[in-house]
């Protein structure tokens, strides 16, 4: 698998050979990000924040299309499907570009044929809360209370990194969780708040607010490092959950074969966005950890990413829809 991983890239440095005159104008129109969620989540906001700022550099819009379906996998099966000019991108996530393809039978790509990828937008972590009324105050209380009797968790989707956060929980502490999967955050949220489920692994940016006004409980944060915005939420690891680090993030990636100047131009405008202080600013607010760097950072991290979540997905059984 790895190896078609770099003959896409290989096919692309070819390509690239017989591109001098294109390369002297790219991009000579609108780019087209397709952003496989609807809109208004912290994907598309920040997809969106991204391409506004990137406009400028590249002289020409970032024209953004939300395609959601099938947990991102139809917009970015469209979006690998497009020709490989340079002018399609399409928004990965943990999720849609190292999750679904292990965890549904087909989704439409192969990431490591069908994709090249252009840069590591940045990332966040996943917070565990529980129910105000659930009477646990730690990670301890909790794996005490789920053994004695099996506890519900909610995640905003089959495959979300909230729902494999549970599931390492599950495996790590020896424990029996009930899945709860919600059509979204949202809903899942309304229910822990109420009461209706007692756990919810979710991503910072859209918990964040709930937590802060005391609507939840955090016991433990899934970073490397404590959350600036939760400095007195632990991390997983350092209750004795040796390697529980999950960090989710978002990415840009084009189909495979776009050549090489199209990728390096677009690679170096989306890495001068995120050195905006605006833009950082805004990302660190809504509790994501801009990144940046090369093509290569992102494709080592989407194969890393790949086969630790396909391991968990087989030793757990996990099925998607």
């Amino acid at each position: 698998m790895e190896r078609r991983f770099f003959a896409a890239i290989l096919f692309g440095l070819v390509a690239a050979a017989g591109w001098p005159v294109a390369a002297q104008t790219y991009p000579a129109h609108p780019v087209k990000l397709v952003i496989p969620v609807p809109p208004g989540g912290s994907a598309d906001v920040v997809g969106r924040l991204l391409a506004n700022a990137a406009s400028a550099e590249l002289g020409q819009p970032v024209i953004v299309d939300n395609r959601a379906g099938a947990a991102g996998s139809v917009g970015t099966a469209s979006a690998l499907k497009a020709p490989a000019d340079g002018y399609t991108l399409v928004q990965c996530s943990i999720g849609s570009c190292a999750i679904n393809p292990s965890l549904y039978k087909n989704v439409g790509y192969d990431l490591f044929k069908d994709m090249t990828p252009v840069i590591l937008l940045g990332a966040s972590i996943n917070v565990l809360t529980v129910n105000n009324e659930a009477g646990i105050r730690s990670v301890k209380e909790l794996v005490d209370q789920a053994r004695r009797q099996p506890m519900a968790y909610a995640s905003s989707g089959v495959g979300a990194s909230n729902h494999l956060a549970a599931e390492l929980l599950k495996k790590m502490a020896g424990i029996e969780l009930t899945h709860v999967p919600y059509k979204g955050s949202g809903p899942a949220i309304t229910d822990l708040i109420g009461g209706q489920v007692p756990v919810f692994f979710d991503n910072e940016p859209s918990i964040l607010p709930f937590i802060k006004q005391g609507k939840v409980r955090a016991l433990a944060v899934t970073g490397k490092t404590r959350s600036a915005n939760l400095p007195d939420v632990p991390t997983m690891e350092e209750l004795g959950f040796a390697g529980f680090v999950i960090e989710p993030w978002y990415a840009f990636a084009a189909p495979a074969g776009t050549p090489e100047p199209a990728i390096r131009r677009l690679n170096t405008a989306f890495n001068n966005a995120l050195n905006q202080p605006a833009v950082r600013d805004r990302m660190v607010a809504m509790g994501i950890t801009p990144a940046g760097g090369s093509p290569e950072v992102l494709g080592r991290l989407i194969r890393s990413e790949y086969t630790r979540w396909a391991e968990l997905i087989r030793v757990q059984g996990i099925k998607g829809d």
